[in-house]
Parts: C-alpha cells; structure tokens; sequence
C-alpha cells in the first residue's frame, strides 16, 4: 500500500541555498516541495522503521544523482556529498518538503575563481529558485548558464520556470573579497 501511495507523491516545487566559504568550502541547502494527496508522509513520519527506510532511499537516490553530475573548482573535479536528508510536513496542508544538505570543496585563490557543473539537459518539471551566496565583498564576474539571473554584488539569483529548457553546462566566474574586513 505504501508503495501506491507513495506514487502519488508529486514534486512542485524546489529551491536551493548554497553558502560559499572563503575556504572553498560550498554549503548547499536543497528543498523540494512534493503535493502529497494520500498522506504518504505523513504516513512515513509515524512509523520510525519507515521513515529510516524513506531518508535511506532519498539519499541513496540523491547521492546517485549527484554522481553523474560533473562539478569542478578552478579545474579540479569536486564530490558532493549527501550530508543530511530530512523530512517536513507543511502545517495542515498537501504539501510536504524533503531537505538535503549537500556539501562540496576545492581549492579557491587570491585571483579569478571558477565553479563549472554539467548537468543533464532536461525540460524543468516545476518552477525553482537558487540563491548563491558569496563570501562578503567577492565580486562575480560572469555566469554562463541556461537559467535567468541575476547578480546582486556577491550574489547571485537563478531561477526557472516550468517548461523552461534547463542543464548543461554552467560557469560562474568570481573574485573572493581580499580581506575578511571588506564590505559592500
């Protein structure tokens, strides 16, 4: 029964927080929003066993995805990795979220900094949002992406809508701030 009930389980929404470290450090908070009619979660939250087995398999699957992306840090090729995976009822609502925390590294210098991804190109299946936020002062020089966005000094928005073509490969191209005291 669960297994029905858990395909009818369908994402809405999604959105994703990544915090930069002067050290090379890349955080990522990643957020999907699932409408969940039948109570599958809710279902899940209750039974501690199924629960366990639902986090193990989102990070499982997760982690599978994350292996066929291509991610590089001024040229070297970084692992990201799962790090936490959670499940979040959304009050009285349909609507549940599943969070991951993600996190990668490399090594940044003094001078021009890249971070490159390929993804699989792909038609996006709901609107999402990405915040990318950079150590204060950094300045971003350019980002080559599929995505709209924009630039707000050291950060930068993305964003998609249903529909929109999506993937490939992104650049973003950044200088980190010289000094832990500058501000904007």
């Amino acid at each position: 029964m669960e297994k029905a009930l858990s395909e009818l389980v369908e994402p809405v929404h999604a959105d994703s927080f990544f915090s930069v470290s002067r050290t090379g450090e890349v955080h990522e908070r990643l957020c999907y929003d699932y409408l969940d009619p039948e109570g599958y979660y809710r279902r899940v939250l209750r039974d501690e066993n199924l629960f366990r087995k639902e986090v193990e398999k989102l990070v499982d699957n997760m982690q599978h995805f994350l292996d066929l992306e291509r991610v590089e840090i001024n040229g070297e090729r970084v692992k990201s990795r799962v790090d936490y995976c959670d499940i979040f009822l959304k009050g009285a609502t349909e609507v549940v979220s599943v969070i991951y925390l993600i996190d990668f590294a490399g090594r940044f210098v003094e001078s021009t900094n890249q971070i490159e991804t390929w993804l699989e190109e792909e038609e996006a299946p709901y609107d999402f949002e990405i915040i990318w936020r950079f150590p204060v002062g950094s300045h971003i020089k350019e980002i080559e992406t599929t995505l709209d966005f924009e630039i707000y000094g050291d950060l930068v928005t993305l964003w998609a809508q249903e529909g929109d073509e999506v993937g490939g490969y992104e650049k973003m191209t950044f200088e980190l701030a010289s000094t832990l005291l500058d501000t904007r």
